[in-house]
């Protein structure tokens, strides 16, 4: 049976010279404030009949480990990259899309794999108007097939899209996808650990999309049991606006633990920008930093809340060991949800903040920003992350105000403090990236801050006075700090390329970086 749909999501790229780098997703039908938008190429994907495992009775309860599942196959096809520059080909086919397949097929067990080969029809000979691959005419034993070609479009500023052409005739499961690079705005990092991260985190969300997390397969979801869900797609008020949330387990559970808010319908989705966006990311405003939201930034997390939308989908069974810690809103209540930031309630959370273009810390804790709202956020102002001020830059130690007692590396030395000191008479609030320590337990919890070789004693939140300097260093909370964003973590569990060993990654002896995806 054929389907009219193809699900196309460009990511477009809007580049600051000194603020942030911002990448947003969008379609290529209307223009944002973000910026021009790509061309979509229609192709016509089909329902494709396949055989899949039945789900028995042992696997059909929501509760059974993701070891019991048999992981995903994902078999890349590079034969349409043609255009690009060799490095860059080079750099996609041995480095970018093979770190987040590995994760992908580390982090996904399969709750229907398979049991035949992945075959088109003879009569098939385009996919996703590219020529149909003589691997999929034979057959080619895989669960997930995904066509990755290359464009070169000087006429807009898209980076990348990602489309589902084929889902099962069954299980609605996509089983063949299509990525698409614009080589005009996609750079090989030449090195650079911090551009592969953000070609990294670009890549992983268009993969998301192609798995799944787009808003014309939410209603293809299926239960446990394998039938079509209803009642999961729904309508709640937010800011006085009629919003589309996704109520599927375990995502509500999760989302009503980690925000503290029992009420909560489910997961709020993006309400702003256009179709492409709508209803197909979280909500930015409670999930800033997520790698779900619409637009990339430094700092980004592959939480345990995009894993859940794919187990949600009835498809398959993540292992949560792979998503990152993420803190945002967390243990905050429904107030951080619902309050309003045109009334300013919401200020009375520290994820958010008032004065434009003031520095401060943004939430992961590792990255200084300045404070604004964007496109997406509904008009809350966060400190909006500033590669320049990031403290795994070892660039950015040109910005720094005391780059003497200041540590900037990839190794997680240092975290993000923010103050006004200063050894002049008086300075503006800034953000400085020093060595910290923390001590005790619970109530008793200190942190330690190291400026340059001198400490000092951060007992609760509030400003601190520094021996020999001007100014105040604000002390964030200890107790919370430590046991958020002053803990150290394997980035996306090493992405199955490596060992968690105390809270380092122990990569295989060809792959190194601190999440183990880029080569040796």
């Amino acid at each position: 049976m054929l389907v009219l749909q193809l699900f196309l999501i460009p990511l477009v790229i809007l580049l600051s010279l000194v603020s942030s780098e911002v990448i947003s997703t969008n379609t290529t039908i209307t223009t944002t404030s973000f910026a021009t938008l790509g061309k979509i190429n229609k192709t016509i994907p089909l329902k494709l009949s396949v055989n899949e495992a039945s789900l028995p009775a042992a696997l059909k309860s929501s509760s059974s480990s993701s070891a019991t599942y048999q992981k995903i196959r994902i078999q890349p096809d590079y034969d349409n990259l043609s255009q690009g520059t060799t490095q860059l080909k080079t750099y996609i086919k041995k480095e970018l899309l093979p770190a987040v397949i590995d994760y992908f097929q580390a982090a996904l067990g399969l709750r229907q794999p398979l049991t035949s080969n992945l075959k088109l029809p003879s009569t098939i000979t385009t996919v996703c108007g590219l020529k149909t691959p003589k691997t999929l005419q034979d057959g080619i034993k895989t669960d997930f097939y995904l066509l990755i070609s290359s464009v070169s479009d000087s006429t807009s500023n898209w980076v990348a899209s990602a489309g589902i052409c084929y889902t099962s005739a069954t299980s609605n499961r996509p089983l063949i996808a299509h990525m698409v690079f614009n080589v005009q705005n996609t750079k090989p990092p030449g090195g650079d650990p911090l551009l592969h991260e953000k070609n990294l985190h670009l890549t992983i969300h268009e993969m998301f999309h192609a798995l799944g997390f787009i808003s014309t397969s939410f209603p293809s979801f299926i239960d446990e049991k394998g039938n079509t869900r209803t009642g999961h797609i729904k309508n709640a008020t937010l800011d006085g606006k009629v919003r589309m949330v996704l109520d599927v387990e375990p995502l509500t559970t999760k989302l009503r633990a980690h925000f503290g808010c029992s009420t909560l319908p489910g997961a709020f989705l993006e309400n702003d920008g256009d179709s492409g966006t709508i209803g197909s990311h979280f909500e930015k405003r409670h999930f800033l930093h997520e790698v779900m939201t619409s637009g990339v930034i430094p700092g980004l997390r592959i939480s345990q809340f995009s894993l859940a939308v794919l187990e949600g989908s009835g498809w398959y069974k993540p292992d949560y060991s792979y998503a990152d810690p993420f803190h945002v809103g967390s243990g905050e209540g429904c107030g951080f949800l619902y309050s309003s930031c045109k009334q300013k309630t919401i200020l009375s959370f520290d994820d958010f903040c008032e004065k434009d273009e003031v520095r401060g810390c943004s939430p992961v804790g590792n990255i200084g920003g300045t404070c604004e709202s964007d496109s997406r956020s509904d008009g809350c102002k966060y400190y909006k992350p500033i590669v320049q001020f990031s403290c795994e830059n070892p660039a950015a130690i040109s910005y720094a105000r005391f780059p003497s007692k200041e540590v900037f590396s990839r190794k997680g030395e240092s975290r993000c403090f923010s103050g006004d000191l200063t050894t002049k008479t008086a300075d503006t609030q800034t953000t400085f990236c020093f060595k910290y320590y923390c001590t005790g337990t619970g109530t008793s919890t200190k942190l330690l801050v190291y400026i340059g070789n001198v400490s000092v004693i951060c007992k609760a939140a509030g400003p601190l006075s520094v021996n020999g300097y001007n100014g105040k260093l604000n002390c964030p909370d200890p107790l919370n700090f430590c046991s958020t964003v002053g803990k150290s973590y394997c980035p996306q569990n090493c992405m199955g390329r490596g060992r968690c060993v105390s809270n380092t990654c122990v990569c295989k002896s060809e792959y190194k970086g601190i999440d183990c995806s880029m080569n040796q």
